[in-house]
């Protein structure tokens, strides 16, 4: 397998064969490539379809096609179901000797709810049967295509042992492909795991049809849902050499690191930390009308999504049971974790007795669990909308970065940017630091948060605010969203920041009349002499003033509180502060001894006092002295607001 000698690789598209056993769906891919897609010995011997098969096809404009051959027997439909998921269009076969038969009907209806809108209806074995017998067939055909994806698609009668008509084929398939969207590229590549194999030389070879983004030779890749680590040693599209493969094309990658044993089908490929797997997914489960029974509330069901089967429980969000042709909001609980995005199609089948029951569209593949609420279920909804706006909007329901906002919502980087700045300019959303959010998300957020500091105000009456650290982790929010936050609240004055607590504006810590009583007798015994007042232990044991009280006093401008150990009445830090620095403005420098014996005061009052200073940016201690390191018209200005009791009404 060679690395990158056929350089960059040009857009290939995608296409898979369906229809009923023995219709001839090998045999005609055989005749219009060259290609044997049965590379099972089995399936030579028995001459019957058992797994994927491939093969590919140059159309005349240039474009190369990739054809994926899926079993037409009933026995192998999770096969058939591995192939049919990332396709440009598909190629119908019918046989004209037998027409439309279960597996016919069954093929189409899992194409329906797979999305696959484009295709090219194969009428083969002309050479068996006769004009008027293939007309019968062609009418029987249009009226089981009628409601169906198919039904203009067009018609060429071939006959792949004559050669007949597959000019003609190849053209109309042609036609279809000229008209299909491009394949997407949100730099988010995955590839579906289909087939896993050695080669000797080379090592482990996986192949698949490459989604969302390209590979380059070189890369790290990362196997879901094991999480293993590999490289991509090289690339292939149609045995070719490629340096890269672009997203819609099927591609082989050579990876180095991992063995074959540690991987299968139904594994993805991606780029590490691009894609989670998940084992909670949300959708519109919808029913087909052929469905033999309803499907109940909590049901086992197989779901084939990508390459993956897994088993799963349906829980229905609106109702208990979904009829035939009707359809609901379900999370399906998958028994194991699968990589899967937003947007992706799926098919989900009863084990027992077997049969297709339906499908959908992925819409939240969040891994969070999704409640039968009303708000819940119209976030699906918007989530499902037909706009990138729209769908980007239903996930900021909580502050997230626009890439997490973008995997959430199904888009493309680009998209997404495009779709934030809309909504941005309509007032819809906002961003909070690295972080955008929904407008009503922010005003939901904002009525709890005020919600949240109301109740913490009634707890806690006398303290100042509710700590900022208890908030944040109420609202389980990373810091740094927490404080934009905080900010936008603060600049509408939803709120106020006091130190390391929060509180709405108009809260003050409020003191009960028995402890407004007690603070007057504590006040008169701190002023009979202010600057030898007494402890807080003091205060506590002879007046009932607390550590919580003696906050809310210093809160509201009553005390100057200096540590755990030392309260002063304002006038009595500022007669303090005045005589220092007059006498350092006079003198230079002071000690402690000094500032005891002008103040009257006591070498454990004054070394808290002296600190207070030091701490508000006016003195600055140099060995056992103190020196003035602001002018004192700037130490007036700094002790008067240190000292000033707040303006707010009691």
């Amino acid at each position: 397998m060679t690395s990158g000698a056929g350089g960059q690789s040009p857009p290939t598209r995608v296409i898979a064969t369906a229809g009923h056993v023995d219709h001839g769906k090998s045999t005609l891919i055989t005749a219009l490539t060259g290609i044997d897609p049965d590379r099972l010995p089995q399936e030579r011997e028995r001459g019957m379809t058992i797994d994927l098969g491939f093969a590919w096809l140059r159309l005349p404009d240039g474009t190369d096609v990739g054809i994926v051959d899926v079993p037409g027997h009933q026995d192998f439909i999770r096969n058939m179901l591995a192939g049919v998921g990332a396709v440009d269009a598909v190629l119908l076969v019918v046989a004209l000797d037998e027409g439309v038969m279960p597996q016919t009907r069954e093929h189409l209806a899992i194409l329906g709810v797979l999305g696959v809108e484009r295709g090219v209806v194969a009428l083969t074995k002309r050479d068996l049967v006769d004009d008027e017998w293939a007309a019968l067939v062609r009418a029987d055909l249009s009226a089981a295509l009628r409601k169906t994806p198919l039904a203009t698609a067009p018609m060429v009668e071939v006959s792949a042992k004559m050669k007949r008509g597959l000019g003609d084929l190849v053209a109309a398939v042609g036609g279809v492909l000229a008209d299909a969207p491009a394949r997407r590229d949100i730099s988010r590549p995955r590839l579906p795991i289909d087939r896993v194999f050695t080669l000797a030389g080379f090592g482990t070879i996986v192949t698949g049809t490459l989604v969302d983004g390209t590979f380059t030779v070189g890369d790290e890749a990362a196997i879901l849902p094991s999480g293993r680590r590999a490289r991509i040693r090289g690339i292939q599209t149609h045995r070719k050499g490629r340096e890269s493969a672009q997203p819609g094309s099927r591609v082989a990658l050579n990876l180095a690191g991992v063995d074959k044993d540690e991987l299968e089908r139904g594994m993805v490929v991606v780029r590490p930390g691009t894609v989670a797997a998940t084992s909670l997914i949300a959708a519109r489960l919808s029913l087909l009308p052929s469905a033999s029974d309803p499907l109940v509330h909590d049901e086992t069901v197989k779901v084939h999504v990508g390459t993956a089967e897994v088993m799963a429980r349906a829980s229905l969000l609106e109702t208990n049971a979904i009829a035939p042709g009707g359809s609901s909001w379900a999370q399906l609980r998958l028994a194991a974790p699968t990589a899967v995005a937003v947007g992706d199609r799926f098919v989900i089948r009863r084990p027992s007795p077997a049969e297709t029951l339906g499908g959908g569209e992925i819409a939240d593949a969040s891994g969070e669990r999704v409640r039968r609420r009303a708000d819940a279920l119209a976030s699906l909804e918007r989530r499902a909308g037909p706009s990138p706006t729209s769908r980007l909007l239903a996930v900021l329901d909580v502050p997230r970065d626009v890439a997490d906002a973008a995997a959430r919502s199904g888009l493309a980087a680009a998209e997404a940017e495009a779709a934030l700045v809309e909504l941005i300019a309509e007032g819809l959303a906002l961003r909070l630091g690295d972080a955008v959010l929904a407008r009503d998300a922010f005003a939901s957020l904002a009525v709890r948060i005020e919600r949240a500091l109301a109740a913490a105000h009634r707890r806690a009456p006398l303290r100042p605010g509710m700590p900022r650290e208890e908030l944040r982790s109420s609202l389980g929010l990373m810091p740094r969203r927490f404080s934009a936050l905080v900010e936008a609240l603060a600049r509408e004055g939803r709120l106020v920041e006091r130190g390391s607590a929060l509180a709405l504006p108009g809260h003050v810590p409020s003191l009960t009349p028995s402890q407004e009583a007690a603070w007057s007798r504590a006040r008169e015994s701190l002023a009979r002499d202010p600057l030898l007042p007494p402890s807080p232990a003091s205060l506590q044991t002879d007046h009932g003033i607390d550590a919580e009280v003696v906050a809310a006093l210093a809160e509201r401008g009553d005390l100057v509180r200096i540590g755990t150990e030392a309260v002063f009445l304002p006038d009595a830090v500022e007669r303090f502060a005045q005589v220092v620095v007059d006498e350092l403005a006079a003198r230079r420098t002071i000690t402690v001894s000094r500032a005891r014996d002008l103040t009257g005061s006591s070498r454990k009052h004054v070394l808290p006092l002296l600190q207070l200073l030091d701490d508000q940016g006016i003195t600055r201690r140099t060995g056992d002295d103190r020196v003035l390191v602001i002018t004192p018209e700037q130490a007036a200005r700094r002790i008067a607001t240190l000292t000033r009791r707040k303006e707010v009404a009691r």
